[in-house]
């Protein structure tokens, strides 16, 4: 018996020897206190809306907190924390629960490992994925793409730009996300707009929601700080596509843009700041303080939002013509540009050493005479990567005058020397300059010193276009060009027209073109072979638009390639289907084969004879070569002398007649690999004193299609014609209050409850015969008014979601969302909140 106890004790006494000497218990991963492992470099504010730097803080480590439990066999003395087998942390373990707080660099996902030790040894938990969340995207998969299949692959030359806009709004109504972009086919992406604190009056001046937005994220940010305008699509927002939780700690277009980035690691994204309403504070840089606190917010933009590979600057427009008409010094805001991009080059050079990363520059510019002409881009762009010269935007609904809206060259519509600028307009006065077109805009950015290969041509993926050209307008019966619009085009959401005047090319493609592009619906599909610019156009209601389709855009991109352009891009992707992407690859795809030249023989005369006659040949060109040859013959008429048949102009003497002679010269150019074109010119050589038919002048009326209360209007009829050139008189017909005489009239519009349509119309005589137009201009309700008898089908809901523009009514009051909202009371908003107080309302 005693034997037996014996024999026990010393069993316990050895089992008790191999337990002191075992290793820890593995530690467990507190699942309470480590709900999901996912940690993050930047804090961002995701269930606010408040000032930038109070929403946004990045910090060079992530803080990282691990708990861990030990609740059987030895607690161990300390912990090693891996991850991927690398050593990150280590401490003391504190009792059965231990906390290991630590910091760390990098972004990434990890399989993190948990390790107890003491001088016995040490035991490992089992793995756990953890993450470390960082703006270049490190911790993400790359980005699933679902883009429309319309869009083809192609290889092109890894040293060609071909580029977009994606628009940080286009998420909403469009409902175009990062996910949808074709980034296979494109190498750089331009994100807009990142806009600057500061004055913001044209902003404020388009009314909306945005100004609000705006002021709100500069709350506490010093002026000319860049900030973010929409936290919510930026990085608030979860799209369940690309993975994100509640919790996720980057979310929005920035998340999906980082994690496009690991799926196109070579792709650029570059944020563009301003754009045409936001382009207010940088008419301050004339003034180098102001400047240094930009550059030095975009060099921490930056550094905060890794996955950025340098700036845009859309700056609309140095030396004036944006929006806002009372700025812009076309003295100092040129030298103020160049010095920007002076200071920006620094400071993206100063960050590539720092991150050993490339970071580009580049800027979108206006094409037309009058803007570059405002600024030494030959000066400029040795600080610059590249120039996105916006080659669109040429015509529109802002005046009544049809025209092509992105053409590549000038069109046969035009007056006599209005291409190049050396005619006179319609009433006698000389143009300014070169007509808006892209070759136009290109030869003059060209003729300044910017290097072809640092040019890029813009491509339009929507149209533009005018209500209103019936063929009665019409100048030319085979061309709506030659019409007169009556305001902007109008159509539905569903069409793709987000705003009045303008239509998605894949809005164009369905309801207008057809799937054969030869028009549906009414509409008649035309391409201007002279300008290499498409339109629709529909003859009973007179709707017109101008747009690019394949056609023009393949044009564009041979026109590139032949000059040693960097490439093209567009504004803006959420509005093509495919085809317009497509285009750009082919237009720039292989080596570019010789474009025959344009043959002008000039304008067609009428002289009384005898007279000296000059034809002019010399506004021929030749795109990407030259001209070698001219050859004038005449083709109809009795046979003249001509002086200097082979040279750009020719001659002749015009002898006198007794009855009106018509002579015909065809003028054939030849260029330098030896393409021909040919143009033929009229001559019409008179009697003295030969007797002119009169013919009624033709009216015409421009002005704005929208005003607002206390806005100055002016409804100009001066543009009306008169082919004999005799002088005018204007009889107008006008609404009630408004009063005025001459070729133009001015008014201050009042105030309206609710849009109202005031009419307009005008006869214009030569004393003998007259014509009449007629217009109208919609004065937009006052801010703050409210419809009557509005209805109250739309009461506040706690439980409801709200975006910006959304109204509610709540106890006799009427309420608009500012931005995104759930749940905040309407009357407990306060000025700075999210609802607009839009006064008493009473429901029926």
């Amino acid at each position: 018996m005693k034997r037996f106890n014996l024999t026990a004790v010393a069993m316990s006494l050895a089992l008790a020897s191999v337990a002191a000497n075992a290793a820890p218990g593995a530690p467990a991963l507190d699942m309470y206190g480590s709900k999901n492992l996912q940690f993050s470099k930047i804090d961002l504010a995701m269930e606010t809306t408040s000032g930038y730097n109070s929403m946004v803080q990045y910090h060079d480590q992530a803080k990282v907190d691990i708990i861990f439990n030990q609740y059987s066999g030895v607690k161990g003395d300390t912990y090693n924390i891996y991850f991927d087998g690398e050593v990150v942390a280590t401490g003391p373990i504190n009792g059965s629960k231990t906390t290991a707080s630590f910091s760390y660099p990098k972004g990434g996902v990890y399989q993190m490992v948990i390790e107890a030790c003491d001088d016995t040894g040490c035991t490992k938990s089992k793995s756990e994925t953890l993450t470390i969340a960082d703006t270049d995207g490190s911790h993400l998969a790359p980005l699933v793409m679902h883009t429309d299949p319309n869009n083809k692959s192609y290889n092109t030359d890894k040293d060609t730009v071909v580029g977009t806009y994606f628009v940080e709004w286009g998420i909403y109504d469009r409902e175009y996300t990062v996910d949808n972009l074709p980034a296979d086919n494109l190498t750089h992406i331009l994100y807009g707009f990142i806009p600057i604190c500061g004055p913001n009056e044209s902003l404020k001046s388009v009314g909306g929601n945005s100004f609000n937005a705006l002021q709100t994220a500069c709350q506490g940010v010093p002026d000319y700080n860049v900030v973010i305008h929409d936290p919510w699509a930026a990085y608030q927002k979860s799209f369940t596509q690309a993975g994100h939780e509640y919790d996720t700690p980057i979310k929005g277009n920035f998340a999906m843009m980082m994690a496009l980035k690991q799926r196109n690691p070579d792709l650029k994204i570059l944020p563009s700041v301003g754009g045409w309403t936001l382009s207010d504070p940088f008419f301050s840089f004339t003034d180098k303080s102001k400047r240094d606190i930009f550059v030095a917010s975009v060099k921490d933009f930056l550094t905060t939002w890794k996955f950025f590979d340098g700036v845009d600057i859309d700056w609309e427009f140095p030396g004036g013509g944006g929006e806002n008409a009372n700025l812009g010094d076309p003295q100092k805001d040129g030298p103020a540009y160049v010095a920007l991009m002076q200071e920006l080059r620094a400071m993206l050079d100063e960050l590539e050493v720092a991150n050993g990363k490339e970071y580009e520059l580049t800027s979108a510019i206006n094409a037309g005479h009058d803007k570059v002409e405002d600024v030494d881009y030959g000066q400029a762009v040795q600080y610059m990567d590249y120039i996105f010269a916006m080659t669109y935007d040429f015509y529109g609904g802002w005046n009544n005058v049809p025209g092509h809206q992105a053409g590549l060259y000038c069109s046969s519509a035009l007056l006599p020397g209005q291409c190049d600028g050396t005619g006179n307009d319609a009433e006698g006065k000389p143009f300014k300059g070169p007509a808006y077109t892209l070759d136009n805009g290109i030869q003059l950015l060209l003729a300044q010193g910017v290097p072809a290969n640092k040019l890029v041509a813009g491509v339009a993926m929507y149209g533009r276009g005018w209500d209103g050209v019936m063929p009665n307008t019409l100048t030319d019966a085979t061309n709506p060009m030659t019409g007169t619009g009556n305001g902007k085009f109008t159509g539905t959401k569903a069409q793709g027209v987000w705003e009045a005047g303008v239509i998605d090319y894949k809005g164009i493609k369905e309801f207008m073109l057809g799937a054969d592009k030869q028009g549906i619906n009414g509409y008649e599909y035309g391409y201007d072979e002279s300008a290499q610019a498409p339109y629709v156009w529909n003859r009973s209601n007179g709707k017109l638009l101008t747009f690019d389709d394949d056609r023009s855009t393949i044009a564009k991109g041979e026109y590139a390639r032949s000059l040693g352009l960097a490439g093209l891009f567009s504004w803006e992707i959420d509005a093509d289907n495919g085809d317009i992407l497509n285009a750009m690859h082919e237009g720039l795809a292989g080596e570019a084969s010789n474009r025959p030249p344009s043959a002008n023989a000039g304008v067609d005369k009428v002289v009384v004879g005898p007279a000296a006659v000059v034809l002019d040949g010399s506004g021929s060109k030749d795109v990407g070569g030259s001209i070698a040859s001219y050859a004038w013959t005449q083709t109809s008429g009795p046979a003249v002398t001509l002086s200097n048949a082979t040279a750009a102009k020719a001659s002749f003497d015009a002898t006198e007649v007794t009855e009106a002679q018509t002579y015909i010269f065809s003028l054939t150019v030849t260029d330098n690999e030896g393409a021909t074109a040919t143009d033929t010119v009229v001559i019409t050589v008179n009697p003295v004193d030969v007797p002119v038919e009169n013919t009624a002048p033709v009216a015409a009326i421009v002005a704005p299609t929208q005003a607002q209360a206390g806005d100055t209007v002016v409804i100009d009829a001066s543009s009306s014609t008169d082919a004999e050139g005799d002088a005018l008189t204007y009889t107008w017909t006008l609404p009630s209050g408004v009063t005025g005489s001459g070729a133009s009239i001015s008014f201050v519009a009042g105030e309206y409850d609710a849009d109202t349509t005031l009419n307009f119309s005008v006869t214009v005589s030569d004393g003998q015969l007259s014509s009449s137009a007629s217009i109208s201009v919609v004065i937009l309700k006052t801010e703050g008014s409210v419809d009557p008898d509005p209805t109250c089908d739309n009461a506040w809901d706690s439980a409801a979601v709200y975006t910006g523009g959304d109204q509610v009514t709540l106890e006799g009051t009427l309420y608009e969302a500012k931005w995104w909202t759930q749940g905040q009371n309407p009357s407990q908003s306060g000025e700075w909140g999210v609802w607009k107080n839009l006064g008493a309302v009473t429901c029926n």
